[in-house]
């Protein structure tokens, strides 16, 4: 084969296996999934990698340490489920006990003035993706917590988050391409503001030297 024309199919590969799935593509990555069976989202998970579409939100997600979390049934109801989530940011380390009602395809919570809409997209075995939709009002109360200084004083911020959860502690270069994927269907074609880092503390979901604030 001529050595150009090698280079030039080796260089359309390069460009096609990076270029933004197509809308056919994206149908079956972004579809939320049903809950009728909560129980897939029980247990505990670890953040993996993250993105948010505002500024100072994604200021949080970058100075995020660890975020691990755990889904139960309520006893007060079946369509209600409690979710613990565990946050160290910028060395303060804060849990929240929050409410999910489920109904249909989507759940949704209100806490610390901050309503979510949260759906589940699909994920490879071991991972769940969440998309979340939330209306902040105070966020300067939040942003004092954690000690980040941010310019965004609106009263009210309208956000979209994409999670990657995973059993486990690991992720493998295929699992973060399925996510990127569904991240590039999504609006988000930046590296994740989040992303897990082994290295970070001598263990990475647990807090390190300090207690958790209840928020």
């Amino acid at each position: 084969m001529n050595l150009w024309l090698g280079l030039h199919l080796l260089l359309a590969g390069l460009l096609l296996s990076g270029a933004a799935p197509t809308p056919e593509e994206c149908r079956p990555l972004i579809t939320p999934l049903s809950l009728a069976d909560p129980t897939v989202m029980y247990g505990r998970t670890n953040l993996m990698l993250g993105y948010t579409d505002t500024e100072i939100l994604n200021n949080i997600l970058r100075k995020t340490q660890s975020l691990w979390s755990t889904i139960s049934q309520s006893p007060s109801s079946p369509n209600t489920h409690i979710l613990f989530q565990h946050n160290r940011i910028n060395g303060t380390c804060l849990l929240s006990k929050v409410n999910l009602t489920i109904d249909g395809n989507t759940g949704s919570s209100s806490h610390l003035n901050i309503t979510s809409v949260v759906q589940m997209l699909p994920g490879l075995e071991g991972f769940l993706v969440f998309s979340i939709e939330s209306t902040i009002r105070d966020l300067d109360k939040i942003v004092r917590m954690v000690n980040i200084v941010g310019d965004d004083t609106a009263e009210e911020l309208n956000v979209r988050a994409l999670y990657l959860m995973a059993r486990e502690t690991t992720l493998k270069d295929s699992d973060r391409e399925h996510f990127r994927k569904q991240a590039s269907c999504l609006g988000f074609s930046r590296e994740p503001d989040f992303t897990h880092n082994p290295d970070n503390g001598a263990s990475p979901f647990e807090p390190v030297g300090s207690k958790c604030e209840d928020v």
